[in-house]
């Protein structure tokens, strides 16, 4: 079963050093890749600070400094941050855990969190969630699958569509765009803070 723990000890070694070379070849990174970028284009006068969890091996980094966006990047994997800052862009990139960042309220315009949220059981997506609600202040850009009710496989989760909805409402944001990027419920999900 997916879970915080197990997917926190899996992007190491080899898997971190092939993370990029393995996915690059699928329908989905070119769709997610694209879909991202159009979000952040559209509200770019909006951000200055972005915050990208997990960044990964730093599949961001280039378009970030194209759209000339401050980013700090964080991951629970070291061997993930290696990779991102062998791309030598002038990013601060730390290790931290997503359901307990020390970073102040608010202190980010924005956040991107892709290729995660399906890998952690629901308690932890929402942790997650809870965490980048409090952290920042306009959008959060994020991936995940959704369904019509919670489905925790061994690789991924379904997290219940409505459920979704109603916990991302009761923290007084919604859903200001949203796009499927693969069959089986994935989305790209922008939400906007309501004020």
């Amino acid at each position: 079963m997916v879970s915080l723990r197990a997917t926190s000890k899996k992007y190491r070694g080899a898997m971190a050093r092939n993370y990029e070379a393995k996915r690059m070849t699928q329908e989905r990174w070119d769709l997610e890749n694209e879909i991202v970028e159009t979000m952040l284009m559209q509200q770019r006068n909006d951000i200055i600070r972005l915050l990208d969890i997990p960044v990964g091996t730093g599949r961001f980094l280039a378009m970030y400094k194209v759209l000339g966006i401050s980013v700090v990047g964080v991951d629970i994997s070291e061997e993930m941050l290696r990779q991102a800052r062998g791309k030598g862009h002038p990013v601060h990139l730390e290790i931290g855990d997503a359901t307990k960042l020390r970073f102040k309220d608010q202190e980010f315009d924005a956040a991107v969190c892709v290729r995660f949220l399906d890998l952690i059981e629901e308690d932890a997506m929402r942790q997650v969630m809870c965490e980048l609600f409090r952290v920042t202040r306009k959008h959060i850009i994020l991936t995940i699958r959704l369904g019509t009710k919670y489905i925790a496989k061994v690789n991924t989760a379904t997290h219940d569509r409505a459920k979704f909805k109603r916990f991302i409402r009761y923290h007084d944001w919604w859903v200001a765009n949203q796009r499927p990027i693969f069959k089986q419920g994935w989305f790209v999900i922008r939400l906007h803070k309501s004020w």
